[in-house]
């Protein structure tokens, strides 16, 4: 199965754990050492290296993306999650050209205030994550409204770009099944089950079984399913996608706590921890080279 690893994110903050990637310097180190801890493809998002708040400015993505490329081999996969419109949400991967640029299907209520009660941080660094995670945080609705989905997917589709579609909830893949059945796409189709948000489906086994069954279902077989599961339950959820025979993600961006009073103090130990799991289960874990393959991307 393929090993995706989510090296910084855009809701977890550096008050959570010093080892959460911000710098370009940090950035590099911690995608490099997760590929070669057997992660095939890195997702990204960029922080703003100063205070470490998500920025979507390409700027900032140029000071770490072009250095990855040049240290591994690992498939680059970019985040499209900010702006206000699609072409906003597309503006630095229209620069950087990922091999992989995702697309979150669906609106709901994130509940971000909940990740910092997660990880049990109630004292912060930064105004910025005060604001983040403060009493504004529960009146935030993440919209992906049909329009604008519709609209990213025909940008991805012009640039020659594969996409990842995450679904928070079944009724993503409904609307996921909407738009595709009006796009050529190329195949496999790439669904991201990202569970565990409060405004979304739980990680349990019962919920991640009905969500393959549905992708099974409306997609067919030539589909690559990934699981993945965010706060303490990210392990427990790669396991499970593994157990269904999915591919999986794992890395900072959706957890950065082991165990109550450990964190993880790299992407490459939780790159490490889930290869264990997956190679004593006789899990075969595909190289850069062999999920280009099955994805249907060149050879770099």
């Amino acid at each position: 199965m393929i090993i995706t690893c989510a090296v910084t994110g855009s809701t977890l903050t550096p008050s959570m754990s010093p080892y959460l990637p911000v710098t370009a310097e940090q950035m590099i180190t911690q995608s490099v050492d997760a590929a070669k801890a057997g992660a095939s493809i890195l997702h990204f998002h960029a922080r703003d290296p100063n205070d470490g708040r998500p920025t979507n400015d390409p700027a900032v993505w140029q000071t770490f993306i072009p250095q990855v490329r040049a240290q591994c081999d690992a498939v680059i996969n970019m985040s499209c999650s900010m702006g206000a419109t699609a072409e906003d949400r597309a503006s630095a991967a229209m620069v950087m050209r990922p091999e992989i640029a995702t697309v979150i299907v669906g609106s709901m209520n994130y509940g971000r205030f909940k990740k910092a009660q997660d990880q049990g941080v109630t004292e912060f660094q930064h105004q910025w994550e005060r604001d983040f995670y403060g009493p504004d945080s529960h009146h935030i609705v993440t919209q992906n409204t049909f329009f604008k989905i519709d609209r990213l997917i025909d940008i991805f589709l012009e640039q020659g770009f594969l996409m990842e579609f995450e679904c928070y909830d079944v009724g993503h893949l409904y609307i996921l099944e909407h738009h595709l059945k009006k796009k050529k796409l190329p195949r496999p189709i790439i669904v991201q089950f990202l569970t565990g948000i409060l405004g979304g489906i739980p990680s349990d086994i019962d919920h991640l079984l009905h969500m393959k069954r549905t992708t099974e279902r409306l997609f067919g077989e030539d589909t690559e399913i990934f699981t993945h599961g965010t706060g303490p339950d990210n392990m427990r959820a790669a396991a499970y996608g593994a157990l269904m025979g999915t591919s999986i993600r794992i890395g900072q961006e959706d957890n950065v706590t082991e165990r109550p009073g450990r964190l993880y103090k790299s992407n490459a130990e939780q790159v490490l921890k889930i290869r264990t799991i997956l190679e004593s289960l006789d899990i075969g874990i595909a190289t850069p080279q062999e999920a280009r393959q099955r994805l249907g991307l060149p050879q770099p």
